[in-house]
């Protein structure tokens, strides 16, 4: 016989990853560079304020949450349809997608990261056989904001690698 006396819910997994994030975020704030003058810890109490805030609402969740719901959860989503699955691969996809152009929009600048961002969300939502529709639109996104932003706002973004 199948459990389905208790409604399905994320709150320990949701608990759990709140935790994970208040001690990594914590321990990057507490490695921040200390102030030249005065407190040398004030740049480092607002990020541990967050951190602590992120941890003790990770413990209220686990604590409240019930597992075996949470447990049910997972089992129904691991039983979706394919619709249902294809979608939650689409935004997995797209959060490591926005991600990655986080992490490389400094190092590649802003044409190329976003380019390759364009074309890998424009690729997700419009298939791969639009492929030259996707192209286009990304290289014009790009540069038309680029050269907006360059030239007649006068705000800089960050240049193409091999022209700085």
């Amino acid at each position: 016989m199948e459990s389905r006396d208790v409604t399905p819910n994320w709150d320990a997994f949701t608990g759990i990853c709140s935790i994970a994030f208040g001690v990594i975020y914590g321990t990057a704030a507490y490695t921040m560079p200390r102030a030249a003058f005065g407190n040398p810890m004030d740049p480092i109490y607002f990020p541990l304020g967050i951190a602590a805030i992120s941890v003790f609402i990770g413990l209220l969740l686990l604590v409240k949450s019930n597992f075996g719901a949470s447990i049910q959860a997972y089992k129904d989503i691991t039983n979706e349809d394919a619709s249902r699955k294809n979608d939650r691969k689409r935004i997995l996809y797209t959060c490591i997608i926005s991600v990655a152009y986080a992490l490389l929009f400094e190092h590649l600048g802003y044409v190329i990261s976003t380019f390759f961002f364009m074309f890998l969300m424009l690729t997700i939502t419009s298939g791969k056989k639009a492929w030259k529709q996707s192209t286009i639109v990304a290289i014009s996104f790009s540069v038309g904001i680029f050269f907006v932003f360059s030239s007649l706002l006068s705000i800089s973004l960050p240049p193409l690698p091999f022209f700085e």
